[in-house]
Formats: C-alpha cells, structure tokens, sequence
C-alpha cells in the first residue's frame, strides 16, 4: 500500500495563507484583490483554473502563478493536527509515502524540513499540474490512498485508482469533497491509523 499526499491544506495547515497569496498574485498581474469570503468560493486547482476564473488574462498565467508560489514561500504555515505523528508512524511501519502538489519544489522542501517530516517522505512531486498522472506513475498498479482537500484532489485520485481520503481544511466543503469522490473525511490525522486506512482501502478494492 502506497500513501500518498497533497500538501497545502492537506498537510500544511495554510488556507488563510493561501488567500493571501492569491492577492498577492492578482496585484502582481493587475488583477485587483479578493475578500476572503470569495476565496472560499473561487478556489480551484489547477491554479491556471482558479486564477482564469479570478480575472487574469491567458498570457499571465503563469506569471500570476509563480507570483502564488512565492508568496506562499514568504509566508510559515503550521502543519496540521497530528499529521507529523501519522507521517512518522507510516514511516516507522516501513510504508511508502509520498507528496504530490502543485505547489513549488523551494519552499514544498523547506517545508518538509520545518515541518520535520522530510526523514519520513519517499518521493517529493512538485509542480504536479496533471495530479492524475502523477498520481498514476507514483502508483504503478499498487494499491494507493491518495488524501487530499479540494474536489481536484479527490477527482484526481478515482481517476488515477487511488482510495481517496478527504481532509477538512477550510479550502472545500465536506459536501464538495463527498461528491468529488471521498471515501473518508477526516479533519485531523490523529482519527486514523495507517492500519484504518489499508484496511478501508483494500475493502473497497476487494
């Protein structure tokens, strides 16, 4: 069994630092500002998705997304509830885990670091802007759980054959991440074991 996560929101405990950094983005490519109450309506991955939605113009794009990535970098996030305790447990357990977000390689790794969960991560996928297929290349035919907090996340895990687990984070309503495909939400990690998860997942495949 593989674990596999996302990490903004999932593992980093960051919506608000997130809006921020969409703000942050959208002046950077003349674009205006956003309250907090429309992030939590506008928010959307891929970030070419989202930001499309916000307003930018097709040849910035990217521009507004490295501007994201940056801001997000600037700014310390804690990790979330009992997450560094499950990483270390699957770790101990001798179980392959790996991360897979969009969010930029500088400031994914050093959060690793900060975090003190790098010792406990196989594989580090940054810039995954086709979640699916990486999702699919991490997976090799395995059986997987992938968790995640955004309808995207979970969308991408049933189609790439993973077990999807939602985390409640504030980046997308439970109602949001059932119907995207959740098998099991979760707020916190200190919930579920890795045992929990196999056991719900290998049912499932079974």
């Amino acid at each position: 069994m593989k674990f596999l996560f996302d990490w903004n929101g999932t593992i980093a405990d960051d919506a608000g630092r997130a809006c921020l950094a969409t703000n942050a983005a959208l002046i950077s490519v003349g674009a205006g500002t956003i309250r907090p109450s429309e992030f939590d309506r506008n928010f959307l991955l891929p970030l070419d998705a989202m930001f499309l939605r916000l307003g930018v113009q097709p040849d910035r794009l990217q521009a507004a997304a490295a501007e994201w990535n940056s801001a997000m970098a600037g700014q310390p996030a804690p990790i979330r509830a009992g997450a560094a305790d499950f990483l270390a447990r699957l770790h101990g357990d001798g179980e392959f885990c790996a991360v897979i977000s969009a969010a930029g390689a500088d400031y994914l790794l050093a959060e690793l670091r900060a975090f003190e969960v790098d010792d406990c991560i196989d594989v580090v996928l940054s810039g995954a802007a086709d979640k699916v297929k990486a999702l699919r290349e991490l997976r090799r035919g395995e059986e997987a759980v992938y968790f995640g907090d955004t309808e995207y996340d979970m969308a991408s895990a049933v189609a790439a054959g993973c077990f999807p687990v939602g985390v409640l984070t504030g980046y997308c309503p439970e109602e949001k991440l059932r119907a995207a495909g959740a098998q099991v939400i979760i707020t916190d990690y200190t919930q579920l074991s890795g045992e929990d998860v196999r056991s719900m997942a290998l049912a499932r495949a079974n």
